[in-house]
């Protein structure tokens, strides 16, 4: 019985349900396509939230829109790139032996590059980007489109590492990636040679498409230096090595941006210090830029240089200006010293040789002096001549004064000055004196010890050896001597030579000769400490051997007064 009642149960149930699906059949099922779709027609999906307002649901992956779009065979658009952003502002270091990085993740722009072998005054490691507090930073990107420039510079990109350790060869990488909607940006940097040279490689993708991608420098390197006004200092400026040879350019020269083709290297130099790009195309562009006046600083323009990547990264040489580690690092970047084209084969072993003498001296002020007395004793035998030289024609400079004088009124034309050669020639040969060979030795020696000076000054100069080198009371050799002892002892060692020196000259000239050592004086007041230095021993030199020859010569020729012969 109660299993008649129980089939009963379900056999109304299905009759009820049935009956109800033939009265009120169910709505049609609608077909969904990708047009269809509010996020494939670029509209925001809006659900009420549990307070039931509305706010737009975020835009479905690619996958999502892509599968209803192949059903119907259709070609899906090109998705959004996925979001990659920092989450807050930061400081991001690389770290190696000789260098220390901080960047900024808001632009993946550089804060601070530091050289740990080198001290700026207040005896911290050397700094090669300018702190101003406008404008934009070194390694910045540049694309040409306004709109994109300042949403890379606001952008905080998401490094690789907070902290990037060199290893010992100064070897080592970081990477910066940004997206967002439309827009991609990465920036790769990987360095090497103990970690001066960088390779700089730079993509920026706008709706899937590349952008042309400028990377900056500037403006100017390294920090500017209280006292740096000696003469041979340069203020930063642009610097370009072309097929035509390096090239210089002051910031007032650069009214806008010059692009260079077919070049090995370009960038900005200070007196010691460069920054350098050394492009894959071969192009780089120089130009100024306007610095905001600073505290204790007034504004001014200062050199940049930019540089396109393109599918080959770029290289980037930050450090100072070493012609040895320059020329092993290659592409020619050791002829940003400015060692002189026609001078420059005697200034580049002195380099050396400075450095070499550095190496047993340990001080480059004695370093200085040890050299000059090196190059002095290589000099000796020519001076020894040129004073012997000297003294042979003070013996017959009075017959050589009457011959003058009795031919004074005769023209520089008249066939008489003639005879006037002619007796003075007899004159040389009563004395066994050639006047020819008496002219070449006596001008031999000057012109031989004459590069040697010049090139020395220019060691003095460029050699990055001497930047705050300091010697008894001077602090850095490549400054002027702060208490300027030196030049004015230099001074007085050339009146001494001068009063040392047998001379043909009337009274008038020698007074006039007198003159000299003040006006050399005056000029070298500011100049390097080590030029004066170097100026000074090489009179010393120069003193003990006009003794010691005069005295040599005094004793072959006892019938030489010992007392001072030099006036008649």
């Amino acid at each position: 019985m109660e299993e008649r009642r129980l089939l009963l149960a379900v056999a109304l149930s299905l009759l009820v349900l049935t009956g109800y699906r033939m009265l009120y059949p169910p709505p049609p099922v609608r077909q969904t396509t990708a047009e269809s779709m509010p996020e494939a027609r670029g509209e925001a999906v809006v659900r009420p939230d549990v307070a039931g307002e509305a706010h737009p649901e975020p835009e479905r992956r690619e996958a999502q829109v892509a599968a209803p779009a192949a059903a119907m065979g259709e070609v899906p658009a090109r998705a959004r790139p996925e979001t990659i952003s920092d989450e807050f502002e930061r400081r991001v270091e690389v770290v190696g032996a000789v260098v220390r990085l901080a960047f900024s993740n808001r632009g993946a722009e550089l804060l601070s590059w530091k050289l740990a072998d080198y001290q700026d005054e207040r005896g911290s490691p050397e700094e090669m980007v300018q702190r101003r507090p406008e404008g934009p930073r070194p390694l910045s990107v540049q694309t040409g489109n306004p709109a994109v420039d300042a949403r890379l510079q606001e952008a905080l990109f998401k490094p690789s590492a907070e902290v990037v350790e060199l290893d010992g060869a100064g070897e080592g990488a970081i990477s910066f990636t940004y997206a967002d909607e439309d827009l991609e940006a990465t920036k790769e940097l990987k360095w090497s040679r103990q970690g001066y040279l960088a390779e700089v490689n730079v993509r920026v993708l706008q709706d899937g498409q590349p952008l042309a991608a400028k990377v900056f420098w500037g403006p100017g390197v390294g920090q500017p230096e209280e006292g740096a006004g000696f003469q041979g200092f340069h203020q930063p400026q642009a610097v370009v090595f072309t097929t035509d040879g390096v090239e210089r350019y002051e910031p007032s020269k650069l009214e806008d941006a010059r692009r260079f083709s077919s070049v090995r290297w370009g960038g900005v130099e200070s007196q010691f210090f460069a920054a350098l790009w050394i492009p894959a195309d071969g192009a780089v562009e120089v130009g100024r830029a306007f610095l905001p006046a600073v505290p204790g600083e007034e504004a001014k323009h200062g050199p940049t240089a930019t540089v396109e990547i393109g599918s080959t990264p770029a290289l980037l040489y930050v450090g100072p200006k070493d012609h040895a580690m320059l020329a092993r690092f290659g592409f020619g970047l050791e002829r940003v010293v400015a060692v002189g084209d026609w001078i420059g084969p005697i200034v580049v072993p002195l380099l050396q040789l400075l450095r070499w003498v550095h190496g047993f001296a340990g001080n480059y002020g004695w370093s200085i002096v040890v050299l000059t007395v090196l190059i002095n004793l290589i000099m000796a035998p020519l001076r020894h001549y040129s004073i012997a030289n000297s003294v042979k024609m003070s013996k017959l400079a009075p017959e050589m004064k009457v011959i003058q004088e009795r031919y004074r009124k005769v023209p520089a034309l008249d066939p008489r000055r003639q005879e006037m050669q002619k007796e003075i020639a007899a004159l040389y040969a009563r004395h066994g004196m050639n006047m020819g060979t008496q002219m070449l030795v006596g001008c031999l020696p000057l012109l031989l010890t004459m590069p040697f000076l010049f090139a020395f000054y220019r060691v003095l100069q460029v050699s990055i050896d001497l930047r705050g080198a300091a010697f008894l009371w001077i602090p850095d050799l490549s400054q002027k001597d702060p208490l300027f002892i030196t030049p004015v002892l230099m001074g007085v060692s050339m009146l001494v030579m001068q009063r040392m020196m047998p001379t043909t000259m009337d009274p008038a000239q020698q007074r006039i000769m007198l003159i000299m050592p003040v006006v050399l004086v005056v000029m070298l007041f500011a100049a390097p400490g080590g030029l004066n230095l170097y100026w000074l021993a090489s009179n010393v030199c120069s003193i003990v051997q006009q003794g010691v020859t005069l005295k040599l010569l005094r004793t072959k020729d006892p019938k030489r007064p010992k007392g001072k012969a030099r006036r008649r």
